[in-house]
């Protein structure tokens, strides 16, 4: 039996490993990657669809595996449902604060088979109507990703990742934290899922969960501050509305992007200190969720 799991990131792939290891020992699993060509996202998607169609065509699956809210993964979940794809979706339920919520909740609409990160998430797919016998919460594949990588004491230095939206401009942080700290700042490259990109650094998915893990301080509107660092207790400073209605671990400070709050917020987090907290990870994810979508291609 054949499985599709698409992907527009190298770092999706990474942070999915463990569950396509075990996939593969039961389904021969076909990773096709789409690399986003356009600066505008209306021609992505236009331009998605139709490879993805050709893709589809050209293969018979038995099941589309799809990870979180990304805009490039709705239109293949579209195809897919009207092919009559059965798909299992990954990390629904989730709450942010950008239009990825639509997107998610689509996907979610589409899907067969849901894999919630958390508690809060799994009611929340339960309340949406999806099928209680096919949903499922074992926790987060990029939590599990994460634990997997060995790691070494604090350092100083802070890391920023701000991805740019409408009046939220990541030079005003940066700004603030080159006068609050006096060390190194690694500024990693976000999207430029409107429009703009802000930062140049970028890192294999291992070496910046170490990154993570290693820091002083996270700054900026990554979920990645949420997810994979909440098990290494690194203090984060969440600003901004992307973010908002995430479920929050212990080492999160959310703030609203003003000036002063930022500055504020930073300086706490800079002296903070937090234990791991387990909030997103499950021992055993990966192999749960493969053996649930063994179960259901029975």
């Amino acid at each position: 039996m054949r499985i599709l799991f698409p992907i527009t990131n190298r770092v999706h792939l990474a942070r999915q490993k463990l569950l396509l290891k075990e996939l593969n020992k039961d389904f021969q699993v076909d990773i096709v990657e789409y690399s986003p060509r356009y600066k505008l996202i209306l021609n992505n998607i236009a331009d998605i669809a139709n490879y993805f169609r050709k893709v589809i065509g050209r293969n018979q699956y038995d099941l589309i595996l799809i990870r979180g809210d990304r805009y490039e993964m709705l239109p293949i979940a579209m195809l897919c449902a009207y092919k009559g794809i059965p798909m299992a979706h990954l990390e629904g339920g989730d709450l942010s604060g950008a239009i990825d919520n639509k997107v998610r909740y689509g996907i979610t609409a589409l899907s067969d088979i849901h894999f919630a990160t958390n508690k809060e998430s799994f009611r929340r797919l339960i309340s949406m109507g999806t099928d209680p016998d096919w949903t499922f919460n074992f926790g987060s594949l990029d939590v599990e990703y994460a634990k997997t990588v060995p790691i070494d004491e604090r350092k100083n230095y802070v890391i920023m990742c701000h991805h740019p939206l409408l009046n939220e401009n990541p030079a005003i942080i940066e700004k603030i934290i080159k006068e609050e700290f006096g060390g190194k700042i690694i500024i990693i490259k976000s999207n430029k899922d409107s429009g703009t990109s802000y930062g140049t650094e970028e890192y294999k998915p291992e070496e910046y969960i170490r990154l993570l893990a290693e820091a002083r301080c996270l700054v900026g509107n990554s979920s990645s501050f949420l997810k994979e660092a909440s098990i290494f207790g690194t203090p984060a400073l969440i600003i901004g509305e992307r973010q908002k209605n995430r479920l929050f671990p212990a080492n999160v400070k959310q703030v609203s992007f003003n000036e002063q709050q930022i500055r504020d917020g930073f300086r706490f987090q800079m002296n903070a200190r937090y234990e791991p907290d387990y909030i997103y990870y499950q021992e055993g994810t990966s192999k749960k969720i493969a053996e649930k979508i063994k179960e259901f291609l029975k």
